[in-house]
């Protein structure tokens, strides 16, 4: 088999069969936003954002056991697919296992499986409110990188890791910082997006630097990872729905009926 192409074995037992697991997020608050000195403050000041009632979100990423099973239920082609494109969920560029989060899917192919799971790709503030898990701080275990909770740049091998491998936060979920972006959807009571329809990345990946530029002019660090906007430089956060990568996943979220 040519070097590359997708191994369908898994690399831990029961996630090529397994269902995606929802974890319960309690109802409470937080307060989101970009700092007063970041372009980004513009569209997505600082406001706090209350749930009233408890949602449920995927532990995990989705990872490409899951994606595969929605494929073989379903018949489904993803956007890079129907495009004839070389790199695909398939064949995504490096070898991967069905333990690993599945790549190159745009956010309409995140929606598609999203929905035959019973839920749907997170707006920003639930993803943030329950990638928190009540943490103030800029990552959910503290200030700075701690290679036991994430993975990135300086310990990965050119590809994702199985998930679910590193500590999670304290409402249980994984990766949610490292191993791949994750879709995020616009609307919600806050968001940093301002084309309707589009979505945004959030968490960092694989391929993530911790602190990729200096400080800019008002002494502020220039950091992708973490549990706010990615670019923070930027007044919008808007990524256009067909944006797939190679280091960009999507978890899902089912909201109270």
């Amino acid at each position: 088999m040519r070097v590359g192409l997708l191994v369908l074995v898994a690399a831990v037992a029961g996630w090529a069969a397994d269902k995606p697991r929802f974890v319960k997020i309690p109802a409470g608050s937080a307060v989101l936003g970009c700092d007063e000195k970041e372009p980004c403050v513009k569209n997505f000041p600082r406001k706090e954002v209350k749930f009233d009632q408890p949602f449920w979100m995927t532990r995990t990423e989705v990872t490409v056991g899951q994606f595969l099973e929605f494929v073989n239920a379903t018949g489904y082609r993803t956007e890079a697919e129907k495009a004839g494109e070389k790199k695909t969920w398939r064949n995504p560029g490096f070898k991967a296992s069905h333990a690993q989060p599945v790549v190159w899917v745009s956010l309409p192919d995140a929606r598609a499986y999203c929905e035959w799971a019973g839920g749907a790709v997170p707006n920003e503030a639930e993803w943030e409110y329950a990638a928190r898990a009540g943490a103030t701080t800029y990552h959910y275990w503290g200030e700075e990188i701690d290679a036991r909770y994430l993975w990135y740049r300086q310990n990965t091998d050119g590809r994702p890791e199985p998930v679910a491998t590193k500590k999670p936060n304290a409402w249980g979920l994984y990766d949610v910082e490292g191993n791949v972006w994750e879709w995020v959807e616009d609307g919600g009571s806050h968001s940093s997006i301002t084309e309707k329809g589009w979505g945004s990345v959030r968490g960092g990946g694989w391929i993530t630097c911790p602190e990729p530029y200096p400080p800019n002019k008002n002494g502020l660090r220039q950091r992708q990872i973490g549990l706010t906007v990615p670019f923070p430089i930027f007044e919008r956060q808007n990524f256009q729905p067909d944006f797939r990568r190679e280091d960009a996943g999507f978890r899902c979220v089912r909201r109270p009926r």
